[in-house]
């Protein structure tokens, strides 16, 4: 896999380069180390600055576009550091309070980038009308999350934000990325764990005076590990006992696989792992990712759940 850099159209020879994202707060980001000789002409200091947009390519497909947010100088003759965030770092960075009255999520998410002249493309489609949404001094990116969520109550979908280019579009969150990894191939190192720290086994239904209207269990759970509970506020026009059983959380379970690279393993997606040495065997999904390239080489760390989750606004 061939990487590319460029910097106002020109080709940057890096160091290395490390892209990477998560599957929550979805900016992507490029760090990369560039030499740097003020004594050597065919050297010399970089003159990337703050603020300079940088495009990444993959075997002459562009797959990130993003600003410059800090560098980090060496000595006069070493190594400078440089990172840059894509423009979903603008929504996250951005606050806002906006009332919207039935209306779609999509239609929410391409009125308050327009606001921020940032354009949309490809938008999930939930066709469906929230009576009310109210946030007051919200992240943009979070006001997104929160109309999605809204949403995922009727259509079941998870979604995730993501950037192509410049443009924002809302995915379908956990669709195959089409990646098969495996210990006799390409997995070159892989972890295991679990916990029951995000357990919630019992949720309690209260009106939006904060009347008891009710409860649901899962029974199954409390039985084994006892009672971990948490609350829900009942929603106009909504099945709250439905709404209040998503929020039912088992015992996390996460993994980490070190590979061979694959652009296609990116958060957001899914895999299909084989891996006997630590039982990791079946469909996962990517929670965050780091691809690295160095000396010609592409390596990835990924981190994998095995239920698809989608984030909440903070």
């Amino acid at each position: 896999m061939s990487a590319v850099l460029k910097w106002k159209g020109t080709r940057v020879f890096f160091e290395s380069l490390t892209w990477e994202g998560t599957d929550t707060q979805a900016s992507r980001q490029i760090t990369f180390t560039l030499a740097a000789n003020a004594y050597r002409s065919d050297i010399g200091k970089p003159k990337i600055a703050l603020g300079d947009v940088m495009t990444l390519y993959f075997d002459g497909k562009q797959k990130f576009v993003g600003v410059v947010t800090s560098r980090d100088k060496g000595a006069e003759i070493g190594v400078w550091n440089y990172t840059a965030m894509d423009f979903m770092n603008y929504l996250l960075k951005s606050s806002a309070t906006y009332k919207f009255k039935k209306h779609t999520a999509e239609y929410i998410t391409k009125k308050i980038c327009a606001d921020v002249k940032i354009k949309t493309v490809n938008l999930a489609k939930t066709g469906y009308s929230i009576p009310k949404l109210i946030c007051e001094d919200m992240s943009l990116y979070d006001i997104m999350i929160k109309a999605y969520r809204k949403a995922k109550g009727h259509t079941g979908k998870k979604y995730l934000p993501v950037m192509r280019g410049r443009k924002v579009s809302v995915i379908a969150k956990g669709v195959s990325s089409g990646v098969v990894l495996s210990q006799d191939s390409n997995i070159t190192d892989a972890n295991y764990s679990d916990t029951l720290d995000n357990i919630i086994n019992r949720v309690r239904i209260y009106s939006e005076k904060g009347k008891k209207l009710g409860k649901v269990d899962n029974k199954k759970s409390i039985n084994k590990y006892g009672i971990y509970q948490s609350t829900y506020t009942k929603e106009k026009k909504i099945n709250a006992k439905n709404v209040a059983k998503t929020k039912f959380e088992g015992v996390t379970k996460e993994a980490s696989v070190s590979a061979i690279g694959d652009i296609r393993a990116v958060a957001g997606y899914s895999l299909m792992v084989e891996d006997k040495a630590t039982g990791l065997t079946g469909k996962f999904y990517i929670t965050s990712d780091s691809h690295t390239f160095e000396n010609g080489t592409h390596t990835m760390n990924l981190s994998l759940a095995w239920k698809n989750e989608m984030e909440s606004p903070n």
